[in-house]
């Protein structure tokens, strides 16, 4: 096995290799614009590294993660998309069958949120409402927004906003639990109405 346990809320949570048999796969992708960190952060949780050097994402990215929620092993496919303006039509089909998503903003670049309504707006007319979490990345920085604008976004969304550092690890590894926990309870909720 790889990975540590976590536990949280009487959940256990591990992570595995990819051998294993999975009971769920779940499609999550990250939105946001360019240089937010979107990479970083799948770099941090999927291989536990940290690249300090920007290189921009072309198109999407697919990493794969095995994680144990309780009884249930879960495959987590993660689509890593690139935030520039020119693969704003390709989006769509990278939206197609997600299970859930990230919004990434860098809170030390206000202008990195100021479009989050476009961005969610884009995906849910796509997906419809699947469970979203917004990333206030960079938090090793001073951040440029002020609290009053992200409460007023999360509360307006009505989403919760999580803060993590990828450089630093923080709050990377608690992210994709909580995300992986609410697809896992939809998937559930959804399969106990279908019997």
């Amino acid at each position: 096995m790889i990975g540590a346990f976590f536990s949280n809320s009487a959940h256990v949570w591990s992570v595995l290799t990819l051998q294993e048999t999975a009971s769920y796969l779940f499609k999550i992708v990250f939105l946001g614009e360019g240089a937010v960190g979107k990479t970083s952060l799948v770099g941090r949780f999927v291989y536990d590294s940290f690249e300090g050097d920007y290189l921009a994402t072309i198109g999407t990215d697919i990493h794969l993660k095995m994680v144990q929620v309780d009884d249930v092993l879960v495959k987590l496919v993660i689509w890593d998309i690139a935030g520039q303006d020119n693969f704003a039509q390709l989006r769509k089909a990278y939206y197609m069958n997600a299970s859930g998503a990230f919004y990434i903003f860098d809170t030390s670049r206000a202008e990195t949120i100021e479009r989050v309504d476009e961005w969610i707006n884009a995906l849910y007319a796509v997906t419809g409402e699947i469970p979203l979490i917004i990333c206030e990345n960079k938090t090793d920085l001073e951040s440029a927004i002020s609290q009053e604008i992200k409460d007023k976004i999360s509360k307006k969304l009505n989403v919760k906003m999580i803060k993590t550092s990828a450089k630093e690890n923080t709050n990377v590894e608690e992210a994709f639990r909580e995300m992986t926990e609410e697809i896992l309870a939809r998937a559930r909720d959804k399969s106990k109405k279908t019997m």
